[in-house]
């Protein structure tokens, strides 16, 4: 960062390589602030300077109050690595102005950043869309697998899909060895470090669903065809033929590219974020079906009313499975 460190390689360790992105982001975006305002930047940056800065964010630039307050965050973060004063950072202004913003924003009539979730008929639609592309056969079946299973396992596509489309972390990254197959057409997939940080990892299911163009087994055993014979049993599940990984910027693009043709500027309502509470969704639509407070944590979501249900086995989900197909097919 600066030149005041003793030890410069123990502080870079301290923080891994997301962290080091956000806060050279942080720098970045004050820079180009000074830039537009003709501002020269001098450190400890100034009470009157942030205060500046957090408007141009909000009215200027017009972003969300979150990312002002991450940026805020690792702007004293900096002055703290440079062994510099930071308290013009956490002044009673500086943080009523960001309050205001999350005020202002609440009001706003305008849902632009909103996703929605992903749908049965949507999912056909993606999946015939696809299909019918010029893609290799092997690219298709990357990317409509990390589909299917994301839709039916309620997944965060964190837990599936490496942060570089070039690296993987093996205690991070979905692998081969992590799913285990069943002879009665099941899967089941550790997901080794949850966001929960559940000590051990948690477990999905998936079972074999009754329309064959979007079940998730077929998928599954589609994608394990393509990898074992193409020698890449030993990489994440989700990799392309030359060796690169599916990841979840690569994937919303693709999710735009594929629906935009069926749905035009709908597409951009959908991303990675669409597919987690998809089944609970459709279930929740029929509440007939006995779609109580546990089958809707079917996604792992933390609260104490579902603790009792964490420990759920295979056999037990097949049957709140079943609920979902009944929810899919009346939908």
């Amino acid at each position: 960062m600066d030149g005041h460190l003793l030890s410069p390689g123990l502080v870079a360790a301290a923080y891994s390589e997301s962290s080091w992105k956000k806060i050279n982001s942080a720098l970045n975006i004050l820079e180009k602030f000074a830039i537009f305002e003709n501002i020269k930047l001098s450190w400890p940056v100034s009470e009157y300077i942030l205060i500046k800065f957090i408007d141009w964010a909000a009215s200027t630039r017009n972003l969300a109050p979150s990312s002002i307050s991450s940026y805020m965050s690792h702007i004293k973060l900096i002055h703290k690595l440079r062994g510099l004063n930071s308290d013009a950072c956490d002044s009673f202004i500086c943080k009523t102005q960001i309050k205001g913003a999350k005020n202002l924003k609440f009001y706003e009539t305008t849902f632009d950043h909103i996703k929605k979730v992903m749908t049965l008929p949507l999912l056909k639609i993606l999946g015939h869309s696809i299909a019918v592309s010029n893609w290799s056969d092997h690219s298709k079946c990357i990317v409509w697998s990390a589909a299917c299973i994301a839709f039916f396992g309620s997944f965060r596509f964190g837990e599936i899909l490496p942060k570089n489309d070039r690296t993987f972390d093996t205690f991070e990254t979905l692998m081969w060895t992590d799913v285990k197959m069943f002879n009665d057409e099941s899967v089941q997939i550790h997901v080794k470090i949850p966001k929960t940080r559940t000590p051990k990892g948690e477990y999905v299911s998936l079972f074999k669903f009754p329309d064959d163009s979007c079940c998730p087994i077929k998928t599954m055993l589609c994608l394990k065809k393509f990898q074992y014979l193409h020698g890449r049993k030993e990489l994440p599940l989700f990799t392309f033929a030359n060796n690169t990984f599916l990841t979840k910027e690569k994937f919303n693009k693709y999710l735009v590219f594929f629906l935009k043709p069926y749905i035009g500027n709908e597409a951009f309502f959908y991303s990675c974020k669409s597919f987690r509470g998809a089944l609970p969704s459709a279930l929740a639509a029929f509440p007939l079906l006995g779609n109580d407070i546990p089958i809707l944590r079917w996604g792992r979501w933390n609260s104490k009313a579902f603790e009792r249900y964490t420990r759920l086995n295979h056999i037990a989900k097949k049957e709140i499975f079943g609920l979902f197909v009944k929810a899919l097919y009346n939908a």
